[in-house]
């Protein structure tokens, strides 16, 4: 029994597809799920991040980022270090910062960005420090920064390139999954010319 080379191909991208998409099967054809792990393996590539506010004036620092997608809700969980320092300063350290967030997508990069985020808690890095005024403010100032211009996520263009003509309509947080919605059943490779 011989295949032709075609069909090696479509057999490979269908592997990366289930690969990269693991709930796929238990979701409607025109949706994808993306799992927690995926999107941590992303930002673990893209942090630490700096953030400088008032000209250089003050800088922070976002590293160590832990993402939890919960099983309900409709906002992803996610906590980072920071740290904090003022120009000719040294870097001192903040805290465990703890934030949620809804999600975005934005068909032009293939992205998923945060969608109106909020700090939820701030653990000092040490018993009885105190985060004052100046350094919450920062944080808020880095983290609408960070929504606005920095990806959770880029979806792969060219296993969307694979799905043909079809567009990704939204984005959304449901049973522990960022689900990508498209606008019609997303085809999946005919491997029916395989010949004996």
């Amino acid at each position: 029994m011989t295949f032709p080379l075609g069909t090696y191909f479509k057999a490979a991208w269908l592997a990366l597809l289930l690969a990269s998409a693991p709930a796929m099967a238990q979701t409607p054809s025109n949706e994808i799920t993306v799992a927690a792990p995926q999107v941590q393996q992303y930002l673990d590539s893209a942090f630490p991040r700096e953030y400088e506010a008032l000209g250089g004036l003050f800088t922070l620092t976002a590293r160590d980022p832990k993402l939890t997608i919960p099983a309900s809700g409709e906002r992803l969980l996610m906590a980072f270090s920071a740290s904090a320092s003022s120009a000719g300063g040294g870097d001192t350290p903040v805290g465990r910062i703890e934030m949620s967030s809804g999600l975005r997508y934005d068909p032009q990069g293939y992205a998923l960005y945060l969608d109106q985020p909020t700090v939820d808690d701030v653990r000092p890095a040490s018993p009885g420090q105190r985060v004052d005024e100046q350094t919450r403010v920062l944080l808020n100032l880095w983290l609408a920064d960070y929504a606005r211009k920095e990806p959770l996520y880029k979806l792969d263009p060219a296993l969307l390139a694979n799905f043909g003509t079809v567009k990704v309509e939204s984005a959304r947080i449901e049973n522990g999954h960022i689900v990508v919605r498209f606008n019609q059943p997303v085809g999946m490779p005919d491997l029916s010319d395989a010949q004996d």
